[in-house]
């Protein structure tokens, strides 16, 4: 029966109470043609996609490929018009509300049964994968309310711009999402809640900000209804959706296809799975609190992992104070910015060393490599700004990095004018960094002077390439970090006024640049070195991994060595003895050779070797 001129039906009131057997009849009568979302509560949804047994092959693999869109309960054998392992008397020409039907890619009607194709049904192949449907009750008995539930309604999807992973003639294909309302103050409830339905889409794939994935109008889904409470404290959460089976049917173009139609869904006889988790997930939000919310996730066994390198980070052997500069799981919203970006601007340089013909001294350079290293095990682009008087030098040390093998490539080192005009011209919506990093970088003070820990004024020698973080600072984004040990680094602008209270001459040296995410340390260095412990250790994450790699090809995280993030002790020594012998940077408190910050070279690799015994 054709369905195309039906209008939109609510669920009947008491469609939570059915049983699965109960509603399927319903349905093989074409007697309810609308969503399956709040339906046999604790039963298995289903989205069902129906394929000619020459695509069958590779829609598995495409299913395999993209798990979060597509978990896979059932792959029928050709012509089976049952499901087994789903349920008892199941016939899926009749077993749906609604169905839609595809020829050559196009759609061309959607219908009520497809039992006008029982002639040609031998040679097709059921693929059934688990829908979000089957966990929304449970986020409802959580205290979660879901505005399409209450009003018997469908919920909302969206075409975003994130691409699939290829199979066959499955290629080029954007993921559909799903999206629920949720408050801020259950997200994580509702995303560890989610996270124990694996087979049902499992956790959601993206919260917060919908143009962060390519939705420009949230009011307006591409699928289903719009059914949302805008609420000052809700926040938007999407799920990888298997109504991304109509993309993948519109790329591969077979000649005649069917699948459900979006939020009509096969009900299964049997009961959810629930995953138990041993440890807890934490949403954290990583954006400005100006800016459209957008929030990472993460586990509690790694958010215990950052925890301890933060307060690592605290041994403060010059005794400057600088517990009193640090800001609480700051160093955690570093690493999962960084984590999240795909390009990066580092840039380091504190010309302490005044009186010398060499001005820069020597924390923050090893530092800065070291992140260098991690991003790019991680796969993102890294790009070094310099001030124009220590350009070369920046550059004879990432060269010097990379034949002891330690970056994998030569990075590039560009200049504050290169710089201002690549992120001026470059689009808002793509930034070409999305991340800017300052470690060790002398910071603006408040009569827009730079001044070293005893007032020197060093402004003939600096860059203004505060103006980059400044500029940055308007786009929802970009990110940006700062790293520092005294208070007059880029970013300590952050905690200006402590800076003001408990650093000697604090008044007059404090930075008045901040960043979003402000890390302080010991040495500048230090943070550098655990930053590159903590990609590590995100990255070995399976909540996170799965989360930043959208649930594509994702059931577990890539088997990464701690060895690709961090230099060896050799190479950071090599690298000192470099700098101390070759290019005349030298400590900047001690004006020697063989340490940082009057730190030894060893003191320092043994806090870093103390760092990775964390993980």
């Amino acid at each position: 029966m054709s369905a195309t001129k039906l209008v939109s039906i609510s669920a009947p009131a008491n469609a939570a109470r059915f049983s699965p057997k109960d509603a399927r009849a319903i349905f093989r009568r074409n007697g309810y043609y609308g969503t399956t979302s709040g339906f046999c509560v604790g039963y298995e949804q289903a989205n069902v996609t129906m394929l000619p047994s020459s695509l069958a092959d590779d829609f598995e693999k495409f299913c395999r490929n993209n798990y979060g869109c597509f978990p896979l309960l059932y792959r029928s054998n050709p012509g089976e018009i049952y499901a087994p392992p789903l349920a008892k008397d199941s016939d899926i020409k009749w077993d749906i509300p609604r169905y839609v039907i595809y020829a050559n890619g196009k759609m061309v009607d959607d219908v009520m049964d497809l039992d006008g194709f029982s002639s040609t049904w031998g040679d097709v192949v059921c693929f059934y994968t688990g829908c979000s449907f089957t966990f929304e009750h449970v986020l409802i008995e959580n205290g979660i309310e879901l505005s399409n539930v209450k009003a018997g309604k469908n919920c909302s999807m969206y075409c975003t711009d994130v691409m699939l992973r290829d199979a066959g003639p499955f290629a080029g294909i954007q993921m559909m999402v799903s999206m629920r309302s949720i408050q801020k103050s259950l997200l994580n409830t509702a995303v560890t809640i989610t996270a124990q339905y694996p087979h049902h889409h499992g956790a959601p794939v993206h919260i917060g900000d919908p143009l962060r994935i390519g939705i420009t109008d949230i009011t307006k889904p591409d699928k289903g209804d719009w059914q949302v409470t805008l609420e000052d404290d809700s926040v938007f959460v999407f799920w990888a959706c298997g109504v991304s089976n109509t993309n993948a049917i519109t790329a591969a173009k077979p000649k005649l296809t069917f699948c459900h139609y979006p939020g009509s869904m096969f009900i299964a006889d049997t009961k959810a799975e629930r995953k138990i988790f041993t440890e807890t997930i934490q949403v954290v939000q990583l954006s400005r609190p100006q800016d459209p919310y957008f929030a990472s996730i993460i586990g509690s066994k790694t958010v215990a992992i950052l925890s301890q390198l933060e307060k690592s980070l605290l041994d403060d052997p010059g005794k400057r104070g600088i517990a009193h500069l640090s800001v609480e799981h700051d160093f955690m919203k570093s690493v999962l910015s960084l984590s999240h970006s795909k390009r990066v601007l580092i840039t380091t340089g504190f010309p302490a060393n005044v009186d010398l013909p060499q001005k820069q001294e020597t924390d923050g350079i090893c530092g800065a490599l070291s992140m260098c290293q991690a991003l790019l095990a991680l796969g993102k682009q890294v790009s070094l700004v310099s001030d124009q008087s220590t350009h070369s030098i920046l550059e004879k040390c990432v060269q010097k990095m990379f034949s002891l093998g330690a970056l994998t490539s030569n990075i590039s080192v560009i200049s504050f004018e290169n710089a201002t005009k690549l992120m001026e011209t470059s689009p808002k919506d793509f930034p070409i960094y999305d991340c800017l990093v300052a470690i060790e970088r002398a910071g603006r003070s408040a009569d827009g002077t730079y001044r070293t820990m005893k007032k020197k004024d060093i402004s003939m020698f600096v860059d203004p390439i505060d103006d980059l973080f400044l500029y940055a600072a308007s786009n929802p984004l970009v990110s940006t970090i700062g790293i520092g040990d005294g208070g007059n680094e880029l970013g300590m602008g952050k905690v200006r006024e402590r800076v003001a209270e408990s650093i000697n001459f604090g008044d007059v040296i404090a930075c008045h640049t901040p960043t979003d995410h402000l890390v302080a340390a010991g040495i500048s260095d230090w943070a550098g070195y655990a930053i590159s412990v903590g990609l590590y250790a995100v990255s070995q994450c399976p909540i996170h991994w799965r989360y930043t790699c959208r649930a594509i090809n994702a059931e577990a995280p890539q088997p990464f060595k701690s060895s690709e993030f961090l230099p060896s002790n050799e190479q950071v020594v090599l690298l000192l003895e470099y700098m101390n012998d070759s290019l005349g940077i030298v400590d900047g408190i001690t004006k020697g050779s063989g340490s940082v910050d009057a730190i030894p070279i060893k003191t320092v690799l043994e806090k870093v070797g103390a760092m990775l015994t964390l993980l």
